[in-house]
């Protein structure tokens, strides 16, 4: 069960909004080329996850993007990382991802180790995100909806 599920159900059980401790989960926007490609990315060369990462499109789990909010994680300002119960975000989310992840392809291979460094990642966030938020408005999207009451 992924991380938005077993949230919900512990929601469920306890009637308490939970992020789930023991599992770990990148939240993205599906909407965006770039964070799509970066996601699948994470996966073996032939597609199959072979790396126990959960992944999830923010536009299709609500609740979990309030369960963010309630939090103080926007995930309109980037890519979401939880881990160990942790949550780390932006340039943080992606070097932890790059540490944990190989890749095979000389490209991508070298896109996840450069992107190891911080210094690197907190250079490049920054555009990723521009590029992101530059292409949603080109193609007439808006950013994730949270709760009316969040924003």
């Amino acid at each position: 069960m992924d991380c938005v599920a077993r949230g919900l159900a512990v929601e469920l059980m306890t009637g308490e909004p939970e992020i789930v401790e023991d599992d770990t989960c990148v939240i993205f926007d599906g909407q965006c080329p770039f964070c799509r490609v970066y996601v699948a990315s994470l996966e073996g060369k032939d597609g199959i996850n072979k790396t126990g990462l959960s992944k999830v499109d923010g536009r299709s789990a609500p609740e979990l993007v309030e369960q963010l909010a309630d939090k103080g994680v926007d995930i309109n300002t980037g890519i979401v990382l939880i881990k160990d119960g942790a949550i780390f975000q932006d340039a943080e989310a992606l070097t932890l991802l790059a540490k944990q992840h190989s890749t095979s392809g000389w490209l991508v291979s070298l896109h996840h180790r450069l992107l190891r460094y911080s210094c690197i990642s907190l250079t490049i966030y920054p555009i990723l995100r521009a590029l992101r938020n530059t292409y949603l408005r080109l193609a007439g999207q808006s950013g994730i909806e949270i709760g009316i009451d969040k924003r």
